[in-house]
């Protein structure tokens, strides 16, 4: 009944046009808000989908790192365990650590990462390879795969693949392969670059392992990491059974826990957007509260009437505070149609492009997510008890005052 009400009061006629165009004036301000926090949200879920993405071609399901120092030592009898291990698809020891990286008068500071022959089942890099072969060779003839950032800061990028690149790590053993400089200095030709983003591309390069061990002083044993990837869905119980086997000594992360500063800011990110939109929608319901109070004054006979047949102050005010809901939902609604529809129309056609050429897509990414509806939601039904609560707490106030 209250709702029916409402509902009339809404769609009905005014004696002053101008209530009726204030009315809708307000609706179309919660819908312009609702459907600006559906397009932005949806925008920033894109490019974060996109950059998860990116991080989640570069690193590996699963991460066993030591808990103390850069390097470990672990025994081939472990090391198979591990490779046994059910859920477990493909194992790779890495050898990880900066070294210098030459070329004629041109240097720079990378981090060189040693992997395994089955490395690419682990790391999808060479689906970010943008020229040359995705090969690190073997310890007799190492191979470099670089990121395209390391290349220009070579001077290689405008060159054949096949450069010789000298490459100098400080000399853990004591032992120096260069006596002059007490650096170890070894050779190795470029294979191939990479672009994935300029994080990973300005300072990362790929060997084989026994290359990097032999570079780093290390011993055939010894390394940074044991990265893994797992099946399907096996990824807790492959780390569950790893802590149980390795002990504390071991630290074992999957890809969020390798990266979650990086998720956590995302995902601030995202909520302190929306949070700066529904203040701005929040000040833009002051056009529904203004609209709700002319309403009042408007149907004050009604409301005697109502009062004559048994309304009791809380029907009154609950009849206007539907109408604020009503009011607020409609605009909701028209706001979060065409949202949703632009937002297919950007997926499916990208007709919003990227300014530049420089990043991995020409279009705006566009995601939209149930979450965020149901916060929208959640904050249109907030906004309509604010904005409605004053008027209708009015009119039932006035009704009392007259029934006193």
């Amino acid at each position: 009944m209250h709702f029916l009400f409402a509902w009339r009061y809404f769609r009905g006629k005014y004696s002053f046009q101008a209530i009726q165009i204030i009315a809708w004036v307000s609706v179309f301000a919660i819908a312009l808000g609702t459907a600006a926090l559906i397009l932005i949200l949806s925008v920033s879920n894109g490019f974060t989908e996109i950059v998860k993405g990116l991080y989640a071609d570069f690193y590996a399901d699963v991460r066993i790192t030591p808990a103390q120092g850069k390097f470990f030592t672990i025994s081939d009898s472990t090391y198979h365990l591990v490779e046994k291990m059910e859920g477990v698809n493909a194992v790779s020891r890495v050898v990880e650590n900066r070294a210098l990286i030459v070329k004629n008068n041109l240097q720079a500071v990378v981090m060189v990462k040693g992997v395994d022959p089955t490395y690419g089942h682990i790391n999808n890099i060479r689906s970010h390879l943008r020229r040359g072969k995705c090969e690190i060779g073997d310890f007799q003839n190492p191979q470099l795969i670089m990121g395209i950032g390391v290349e220009q800061h070579l001077g290689l990028f405008q060159s054949l693949l096949g450069d010789t690149l000298q490459l100098f790590a400080v000399n853990r053993s004591g032992q120096s392969i260069n006596s002059i400089n007490q650096l170890n200095t070894l050779n190795a030709l470029e294979a191939g670059a990479f672009s994935v983003q300029q994080e990973f591309d300005d300072q990362y390069v790929f060997t084989n392992t026994t290359f990097a061990q032999y570079l780093f002083d290390l011993a055939p044993n010894q390394m940074s990491a044991i990265e893994l990837s797992v099946l399907p869905n096996a990824e807790a119980h492959v780390m569950e059974q790893l802590r149980n086997k390795l002990g504390p000594q071991f630290i074992v992360k999957n890809k969020f826990e390798q990266n979650m500063d990086l998720y956590k800011i995302m995902q601030m990110e995202k909520w302190i957007i929306f949070s700066i939109l529904a203040l701005i929608m929040m000040v833009a319901s002051f056009n529904l509260v203004g609209a709700l109070t002319m309403l009042v004054l408007e149907k004050q006979n009604d409301i005697h009437v109502l009062h004559a047949m048994g309304a009791r102050p809380w029907d009154i005010q609950k009849i206007f505070l539907l109408l604020s809901g009503i009011m607020a939902f409609m605009g909701a609604f028209i706001g979060g149609g065409l949202a949703s529809l632009f937002c297919w129309l950007q997926h499916t056609f990208h007709f919003i492009k990227l300014g530049g050429e420089s990043f991995v897509i020409d279009y705006y990414p566009v995601k939209p997510m149930a979450e965020d509806y149901i916060a929208i939601i959640l904050l249109v039904i907030a906004i309509a008890l604010l904005a409605g609560w004053l008027p209708a707490r009015r009119a039932a106030d006035r009704l009392f005052e007259k029934i006193n």
